[in-house]
């Protein structure tokens, strides 16, 4: 497991995770790829986040990522790398937990976990 800040695929998560706190869902689905953008759309992107913070008050942030890791049993041979990224709020901690790949030359969200384990 790998908490370091500096990694290429954990400031892909974070990036992500900060485009749906400040309501930027055509950007976070962007970041998505391609075929996680056909099977979710830009409002069920912002549908899923909504319902994940609801019951929270205050202002939404997003702490970063806390956990990171480059090798899992269902790594997929284009999988960069493993995100849980938290983001909390005065009264509440979520998180969103992303699976980063490489398609072309781009990192990209493969899949998304809503909510805290």
């Amino acid at each position: 497991m790998n908490t370091h800040s500096n990694l290429p695929y954990g400031e892909t998560a974070t990036r992500f995770a900060q485009a749906l706190v400040a309501g930027r869902y055509d950007d976070a689905h962007s970041m998505l790829a391609t075929n996680l953008q056909t099977k979710i759309a830009r409002n069920e992107l912002r549908a899923r986040y909504e319902q994940m913070v609801e019951y929270g008050t205050g202002p939404v942030t997003v702490d970063g990522f806390t956990q990171a890791m480059d090798d899992w049993p269902d790594k997929h041979d284009n999988d960069a790398g493993w995100v849980y990224v938290s983001i909390s709020g005065e009264d509440y901690a979520e998180a969103v937990t992303v699976i980063v790949s490489v398609e072309g030359e781009e990192l990209k969200i493969r899949d998304i976990e809503w909510g805290r384990p």
